[in-house]
């Protein structure tokens, strides 16, 4: 059974009487432990994709299933429930929390899962460890460098122990030698077993993928 199947997927964003179709027909399969990319121009769908395969958005028609189960008819509390045990979530932009530390920022997923307030800061602190970021621990984000910023978010997107870290762009923002350290830190991830879905227009990176899907015109294929 795959982790993640998607099937003649379709989404189209209406406005008024205008339709758009963002992708048609898109189908993929990814099995517990891949490290897939998916690749395509600014503007071709590749976030919505993601979002979708991350429970936060919704197909318009086609199914998807992550571990067998319909998610396609599951209701908002249920995908919610599905992000917050299986997935983690990695953007260009950070999404750190301005007044929280680095620490807290960790924390958080785990204090929204009900996990006990020393269970979860000494989880974030090893997360923080792990991401070479222990003596950071009381920094807010503006003290942090991009590259740091980037790893504190890694660090979150593992506080629950995902099955699947969904990244966008991830080095999107950052200058080489940070983008570089990222893309490591998130392909020895991968190699401890982590699924690894990856959504960049990064040439480079997305050939680091065991497979490669591309989204151009509306269509997913497989290179």
């Amino acid at each position: 059974m795959a982790l993640i199947e998607l099937a003649d997927g379709k989404k189209v964003y209406r406005d008024g009487d205008r339709e758009s179709v963002i992708f048609d027909h898109a189908s993929l399969r990814i099995d517990k432990g891949e490290f897939v990319s998916i690749t395509g121009r600014s503007g071709s769908g590749k976030s919505t994709l993601l979002h979708i395969l991350g429970c936060m958005d919704r197909l318009t028609s086609g199914t998807y299933r992550f571990k067998g189960a319909p998610v396609s008819a599951m209701a908002d509390g249920e995908l919610a429930r599905i992000r917050g045990r299986h997935f983690g979530f990695v953007f260009q932009s950070f999404h750190l929390i301005d007044e929280f530390t680095a620490l807290e920022n960790v924390e958080a997923p785990m204090g929204y899962a009900g996990v006990p307030r020393r269970e979860r800061r000494e989880h974030a602190l090893e997360l923080l460890r792990r991401v070479g970021l222990a003596d950071k621990a009381g920094h807010y984000p503006a003290r942090l460098s991009g590259g740091q910023q980037q790893r504190v978010a890694i660090a979150r997107a593992l506080a629950n122990g995902p099955e699947v870290i969904f990244a966008d762009e991830p080095t999107g923002s950052l200058d080489r030698a940070n983008g570089e350290m990222i893309e490591e830190l998130l392909l020895e991830l991968n190699r401890q077993g982590t699924t690894l879905v990856l959504v960049t227009h990064d040439g480079r990176l997305a050939s680091r993928a065991g497979r490669i899907f591309v989204l151009e015109d509306g269509r997913l294929l497989e290179k």
